[in-house]
């Protein structure tokens, strides 16, 4: 007989249990019957995930006060089972895995006399983070809940948004060891089925011993592992998944984590914040077209000063080039050791202000940025031109509404710098193309990431970037997107292994 294969006998199966849990005291054994009577039933459950006081209260009272009704012996384990399925679902197990999955997930299990199989019931009672406002993807209008940590409250967030029969929920458990819950969404009217298949796929292809994070699974199932954009947004806001499952969309939800991942994702879509659709249509495409200007300052802001004021002084007008040239008497260093500096200052006080604490760390990011800039243009070691160009760059890169999308491009601001001190306005433009290249090889989920320019449709384009008024927008009942080339020809890695 295998390990992990049961018996009739309780004493067996719990003994069985226990050795899966050997040095582990917070394992909690109980005997519901008593030491008189010729049978035996245990309760079994981790004392730290289990509500203790639902238990003693609602189910093994209950059970007791139904024994003591029964006086026949006979019908023991048949008045428990009555019992346990009154109170709530039960599941039959009959693998000792299973049953040890379950008790790691917040199930009590009963085991009894002449029954070769455990019956499970969850009954969690752990603490987890109430819902709150969404930390990143702050609105001045709209709805205020963000996720929290508890996949059952997330998803109860988005089903009570959503009360389509169409929205489906598929569950499979990541993680050899964490054995995480991982909850798949979409619309199955409106969803394209050749991703749906191609991104459970590569789901279904994770190889991982603990899953902590969202995040691991991002990195594993996107198209490209070494490009530095995000292929697939991540949102803490319900209202944005329920946008993004009526599109078409694919929402990737964990127990754990209040980040949930939307894929196929494209380039637009990451740069609109979900606040736009609750602003009038005329000033979101103002602030639409504001945050492209930003985005390009704060990708090329500090490298196009460079190449100005190196290579090219006779683009500047000549009373802006006499102050840049007046500023810049008696620095001792280059203007690209100049940007260099002032950039790593500033990223070192970004980083400082993340990891201090709230009541602080705002007011010494602010004060340390102005007493060292202020210090370094009077000690002469950067010029004034400089502390502003930089603090543009960063004020503008806050601009973009995707966190990770902003690491972006402030890993790409300074291989443009580098470029612009060697090349000027040629090394710019190269530098440029190269990104530009770049962003049309990316794929997400196999959907093109610069989706939809390039389409023959010039609406679809303008529907993309600018946002038109209610009356005209329009959500097709499947996407008209054509699936690229790494659907028939995947190459990308999970854990060292390739696709299959």
């Amino acid at each position: 007989m295998s390990q992990t294969s049961m018996t009739s006998s309780a004493a067996m199966n719990l003994e069985k249990l226990q050795q899966c849990y050997t040095e582990n005291e917070l394992l909690v054994v109980r005997n519901l019957i008593h030491s008189d009577l010729d049978c035996g039933a245990f309760i079994v459950y981790l004392t730290i995930l289990v509500d203790e006081k639902r238990l003693n209260e609602q189910i093994i009272r209950k059970i007791n006060l139904d024994l003591s009704a029964n006086k026949d012996k006979r019908h023991i384990q048949k008045t428990i089972l009555q019992t346990l399925y009154s109170l709530g679902d039960v599941q039959v197990l009959t693998d000792m895995n299973e049953i040890a999955s379950h008790v790691a997930d917040a199930n009590f299990v009963i085991f009894m006399d002449g029954h070769s199989e455990g019956y499970a019931m969850s009954l969690p009672g752990y603490e987890t983070r109430a819902i709150g406002e969404p930390q990143l993807e702050l609105n001045v209008r709209g709805p205020r809940e963000g996720f929290s940590d508890d996949l059952q409250i997330n998803l109860g967030m988005i089903f009570r948004r959503m009360k389509s029969s169409n929205l489906k929920a598929k569950m499979v458990q990541l993680g050899q060891e964490s054995q995480t819950k991982v909850m798949i969404l979409y619309l199955a009217n409106v969803v394209d089925n050749d991703v749906l298949r191609e991104l459970m796929r590569r789901i279904e292809a994770i190889k991982i011993k603990t899953l902590v994070d969202s995040t691991q699974i991002e990195e594993l199932i996107q198209d490209s592992t070494f490009s530095p954009f995000p292929q697939i947004l991540d949102t803490e806001r319900p209202d944005r998944v329920v946008t993004a499952v009526n599109r078409g969309k694919i929402v990737i939800m964990m127990d754990g984590s209040p980040n949930a991942l939307i894929a196929p994702s494209t380039f637009f879509e990451i740069l609109h914040p979900s606040e736009d659709l609750y602003e009038r249509f005329y000033f979101a495409n103002l602030m639409r077209a504001i945050r492209l200007v930003t985005l390009f300052i704060s990708l090329m802001g500090p490298s196009l000063y460079i190449a100005l004021t190196t290579f090219h002084l006779e683009m500047i007008p000549t009373p802006l080039m006499m102050t840049f040239l007046s500023a810049k008497a008696g620095i001792p260093f280059p203007t690209f050791i100049e940007a260099i500096i002032m950039e790593l200052s500033f990223e070192v006080l970004r980083e400082a202000s993340l990891r201090l604490p709230r009541v602080v760390g705002q007011s010494v990011s602010i004060v340390g940025a102005l007493i060292i800039g202020e210090a370094a243009v009077q000690s002469g070691i950067v010029s004034r031109p400089m502390v502003i160009v930089v603090a543009m760059t960063g004020i503008a890169s806050f601009t973009v509404p995707s966190f990770s999308t902003g690491i972006s491009f402030r890993i790409l601001r300074f291989p443009l710098m580098v470029l612009a001190a060697n090349q000027g306005i040629f090394g710019v433009s190269v530098g440029l193309f190269l990104i530009i290249y770049h962003l049309c090889s990316l794929r997400s989920c196999g959907v093109l990431f610069l989706d939809p320019l390039g389409s023959d449709k010039w609406k679809n384009v303008l529907k993309e970037i600018f946002l038109f008024p209610v009356k005209f927008r329009k959500v097709s009942s499947r996407q008209n997107v054509k699936l690229g080339d790494s659907l028939k020809r995947p190459t990308k890695y999970l854990s060292g292994k390739e696709w299959d």
